[in-house]
């Protein structure tokens, strides 16, 4: 039996956030809810870890430095156009329907309802594997 075929396996997420004490807290709640989590601190260490790791679901902040989060949105859709998005941010910024996200949160973040949101999202990945 693999990781993936274990009981209690929700999936694979890749959380993308700047700040330190948010990246953490995200890993936190989502360790707990049952993900398997990685983390980096902007896009760039992320376009860099999707090298080695292929995520079921991308958790990511939308106003990070450097590599944007809309630019990261782009090369993800690019590279994996299947893999769920879900953007939190506190941003002010339109989440409008044509971003390439599949769900916007805004912070601070309710852990049951990120749950909720990621649970959703990968639904459709878990039917089509």
């Amino acid at each position: 039996m693999t990781h993936d075929d274990a009981p209690g396996y929700r999936g694979k997420i890749l959380v993308v956030e700047h700040d330190l004490v948010t990246r953490e807290t995200l890993a936190m709640m989502l360790n707990y809810y049952g993900y398997d989590v990685t983390v980096a601190r902007d896009g760039r260490e992320a376009t860099r870890l999707l090298g080695n790791v292929t995520p079921d679901l991308v958790v990511m902040d939308w106003g990070m430095p450097g590599l944007s989060g809309l630019s990261l949105c782009l090369a993800l859709r690019r590279r994996w156009p299947m893999i769920p998005i879900v953007v939190v941010t506190s941003s002010e910024e339109v989440c409008d329907d044509d971003q390439p996200a599949n769900a916007w949160l805004r912070k601070p973040i309710d852990p049951p309802l990120l749950n909720e949101v990621i649970h959703n999202e990968l639904a459709p990945v878990r039917r089509s594997a």
